[in-house]
């Protein structure tokens, strides 16, 4: 009998993903706020003036149709649902609910729920190889081959550890006893390359507030990017393992799902739409799952999702001061927060436009930077030449965000089979609910698994998102190496050992240096 790796690896197509933020390279990206529909009519989010909720209120709501379906208490935050079986009743009833509780003197803010994305995914194509000859050494990736760049870009090497230089950041460090929150689409449970670090799973996705007939809801991936953003941060080596290593092989992960697979629109059947469709969630669940990584102890909270604000709007001003309150508390309990800063090609120096969570206060936002070995060119047919790091031309990016930087990727692709320098970002990726093939998983014996290419065990993609857990994983080897050192004391050491180069407009892009900050 095969074991679970080797049927993982051996018995699965292997599949490399390109999910970029244009419809073609070279074009202008235009900030793209998130738009009133994105605003859940019928559920709220209060946030009040002491970190305590005021007593009895959920049972004050009953009265008023409308249930407490979400709170965390000890940092005075709660959401309420109206349901009153009608949509545009509960509209109206939600509304007058809202100036109701504005002007309550036990209340700071009271804003709509909003819906959030991981990433904007306008073009994809699947490289496919004969799952015969994919390799089934365990670390391949990263031991005998290029394709693990990002990870040794930031300082994921040393100890010994073939592939890289023998002597590094892991002779120091390799993130154990730190534990790295991953708040995505859940991580794969059955990976060889997550499941050997998994020691926590739980699911904040409520499918009675934002239904999907493309994800069961429970804590596993169904979509691929968490189990992607996980590995990036904290693969597992060794043997008996998969092919990939993280940054920190040694961390624990800790899963909490807060974003679900969502269909596309359209006419297609829905298999379809599920397998075109990208991960989405709401703002409250990424609140309640800074929540929950803090009860869990989390040393690092990685998020690779967000929402692009418009300050100007009626309730910018209510949403950025949920996010900043929970990121304080998460902070306060012993958690660095870092998040994805998106990826609109935008400044966001002019205050106009605000990535959440990724500007919220005591938050390290995150920028993408570029393969040197495969400098970035976005002309069609381009190969990869060595050349220097620059800035991805999708990030956002700006002086007044201090963010710290990190490898996301970029065109050129690389060779059609995947061999060989790339400029894009290899990681791990969801083979769906274990034991399952691919298919609706309202179906027995069915659930999607990676991106819209089946249960696929390793992908390749650009963005922020894969930014983000890159730097987690730093930040993991220097808790791991520094054991008493604060949130603030891990951000103060990423900014200050960080390399400096040269982006657009004069902005420094500060690429996080693992070799330097574990000196």
């Amino acid at each position: 009998m095969r074991s679970a790796r080797q049927g993982l690896l051996q018995g699965l197509h292997f599949a490399m993903l390109i999910f970029a933020v244009v419809s073609s390279r070279g074009q202008t990206l235009a900030p793209v706020p998130q738009q009133d529909s994105d605003l859940v009519s019928n559920r709220l989010i209060v946030v009040f003036r002491q970190h305590a909720l005021p007593e009895n209120f959920g049972g004050r709501l009953a009265s008023d149709h409308t249930q407490l379906v979400l709170s965390v208490p000890q940092w005075g935050i709660a959401v309420v649902q109206t349901n009153t079986g009608d949509a545009d009743a509960d509209s109206a009833h939600t509304a007058a609910l809202q100036g109701k509780l504005q002007a309550d003197s036990t209340v700071a803010y009271v804003v709509h729920d909003r819906r959030i994305h991981a990433s904007q995914m306008l073009k994809m194509r699947p490289v496919l190889a004969d799952s015969d000859k994919l390799p089934s050494a365990p670390d391949w990736f990263y031991t005998s081959s290029p394709q693990a760049w990002a990870v040794k870009e930031v300082g994921g090497y040393g100890a010994g550890v073939a592939g890289a230089p023998a002597k590094g950041p892991w002779n120091i460090s390799m993130g154990q006893g730190v534990r790295i929150a991953i708040l995505d689409t859940g991580i794969s449970s059955a990976h060889p390359d997550t499941s050997p670090n998994l020691v926590y799973a739980s699911s904040l996705v409520d499918q009675n507030a934002l239904p999907s007939p493309c994800d069961d809801g429970s804590p596993e991936d169904q979509d691929g990017h968490g189990t992607w953003t996980a590995s990036l941060a904290a693969a597992a080596l060794g043997p008996k393992t998969g092919m990939a290593v993280g940054v920190a092989p040694r961390a624990s992960l800790l899963n909490i799902k807060v974003l679900e697979r969502l269909p596309a629109s359209g006419s297609a059947t829905l298999t379809a739409l599920c397998e075109q469709g990208s991960a989405g969630g709401l703002m409250s669940w990424i609140i309640a799952g800074m929540a929950a990584a803090s009860q869990q102890h989390a040393d690092i909270i990685s998020i690779s999702a967000g929402a692009l604000l418009d300050s100007s709007s009626g309730e910018a001003e209510g949403t950025i001061s949920a996010f900043n309150r929970a990121a304080y508390n998460a902070t306060q309990a012993g958690a660095l927060v870092i998040a994805a800063a998106g990826n609109d090609g935008e400044s966001l120096d002019s205050n106009r436009f605000l990535e959440m969570p990724a500007q919220a206060e005591d938050v390290l936002a995150v920028i993408a930077s570029t393969n040197p070995q495969c400098a970035q060119n976005e002309n069609a047919g381009a190969t990869c030449v060595a050349g220097s790091v620059s800035l991805a031309y999708y990030s956002n990016y700006g002086t007044t965000i201090q963010a710290v930087a990190a490898p996301g990727g970029s065109y050129p692709e690389g060779l059609p089979n995947g061999s060989g320098v790339s400029g894009f970002v290899r990681g791990a990726c969801s083979t769906g609910l274990p034991g399952t093939q691919n298919g609706l998983p309202s179906t027995h014996g069915l659930s999607f698994g990676c991106f819209g290419f089946g249960h696929t065990a390793y992908v390749e993609a650009i963005g922020t998102s894969a930014s983000a857990p890159l730097v987690a994983g730093v930040a993991a080897l220097i808790k791991g190496a520094n054991p008493s050192f604060s949130p603030a004391q891990i951000a103060a050491v990423l900014r200050s050992t960080a390399r400096v180069l040269p982006a657009p407009g004069g902005v420094a892009l500060n690429v996080v240096n693992a070799a330097a900050a574990l000196q």
